[in-house]
């Protein structure tokens, strides 16, 4: 009889699970915002204007596994009437009146349209909720942080919140101004060592040659003590991978950057045991814009000499055929990613291979269109 209990009410468990969370949030696409701010002034309910497009995975995250919880789409129906702006006309006007540039991009406005808070990117259930209260909370989502930041609210706790509502926003700008407020060129640096402002630096600090980053990166193995040897590491090879990448398929000319030619000396004084690593991305993007030949030369050198190597030398040839056709017009300098291309697809696996010879036929394509 027990036995029977016990089955029969885990039978109703597992049911539940199946079938309990089959709510999902009300998300009509693509419909004029006129429209739903008619509806939402008639049902006095604030908006929610979701960004996003059926190609975006963290997008569709949201849609199919946060949206799908029943406690999230009964707050988000109970309060908000709802869009998702995922193509056409209307998503390409909203986009540009509310500077939404990537996605997914979740806004919470008044009836009137007025943003209240912004979310962007993937999040969990849990910190979807956080931002929705948050969002709705007057006194302090993003609309009313800023009129605190702009009527010169300057205490360190209302600096670092508003820091991460600037973050969770996606609003990189501000976040760095922001930033500056709290690492001034006053800021004690030795203050870095208090978990405080260590937690500020570990979030937001992109920059490895900033006074913060400067000093954490000179002082590592106090920091290493402090907050541990991993996390330290990590964070310091956060900021110089940004960088890397920053530099290394950015538009413009890296040499012209300030914050690049100190990286630049930073790698070429330290011991720190990936700077090797760094510099044979970094060193020829010195020339980049300015002389291909001479980029393309330093980093057929860094080949030869095998500094990279095994499949890091492999993903390097890739890496720099890439931005040598994406960006050059020097018909020399394109054979050479021609070269390098060919080398990966000689070492790559019938799986990678389709997808670089594609690669390759956009060189040899460029080529035929600037051959002499």
């Amino acid at each position: 009889m027990i036995k029977k209990y016990f089955l029969l009410l885990l039978a109703a468990i597992l049911l539940t699970g199946v079938h309990g969370q089959n709510r999902q949030v009300d998300l009509p696409k693509n419909i004029p915002l006129q429209d739903i701010l008619k509806k939402a002034k008639k049902q006095k309910k604030h908006v929610l204007l979701d960004f996003g497009s059926p190609r975006c995975s963290p997008c569709l995250f949201i849609k199919n596994k946060i949206f799908t919880i029943d406690s999230i789409a009964d707050f988000i129906n109970e309060r908000f009437v709802s869009v998702d702006y995922t193509e056409g006309p209307e998503k390409k006007r909203l986009s540009k009146i509310y500077e939404v540039y990537t996605e997914p991009v979740l806004l919470i406005c008044d009836a009137n349209g007025k943003v209240m808070h912004r979310m962007e990117g993937k999040c969990t259930a849990g910190e979807m909720m956080a931002r929705l209260r948050q969002g709705l909370d007057v006194k302090n989502n993003l609309t009313a942080q800023k009129l605190m930041y702009d009527n010169g609210n300057r205490s360190s706790e209302f600096l670092i919140n508003y820091l991460e509502t600037l973050h969770i926003a996606g609003l990189r700008t501000q976040r760095d101004s922001v930033l500056h407020n709290i690492f001034s060129l006053s800021f004690h640096v030795d203050s870095l060592k208090t978990p405080k402002y260590w937690n500020v630096f570990l979030r937001y600090n992109e920059s490895p040659v900033s006074q913060e980053g400067s000093y954490v990166f000179k002082h590592r193995e106090e920091f290493n003590k402090l907050f541990g040897e991993q996390i330290v590491n990590g964070k310091i090879d956060q900021m110089f991978n940004g960088k890397l990448r920053t530099y290394t398929y950015g538009q413009t000319p890296p040499i012209e950057s300030k914050e690049y030619r100190d990286i630049l000396e930073c790698l070429q004084n330290t011991d720190y045991p990936k700077s090797t690593e760094w510099l044979i991305y970094l060193m020829p993007a010195q020339y980049k814009f300015k002389d291909w030949m001479a980029m393309v030369k330093a980093i057929d050198h860094a080949i030869d000499f095998n500094i990279p190597k095994g499949k890091d030398k492999q993903t390097y040839m890739i890496m720099m055929s890439r931005q040598i056709c994406w960006y050059s017009d020097n018909y020399e300098a394109l054979s050479y990613a021609l070269k390098w291309i060919d080398q990966a697809i000689r070492s790559s696996d019938d799986s990678q291979k389709q997808k670089l010879q594609d690669e390759r036929e956009q060189i040899i394509e460029k080529m035929n269109e600037l051959k002499p």
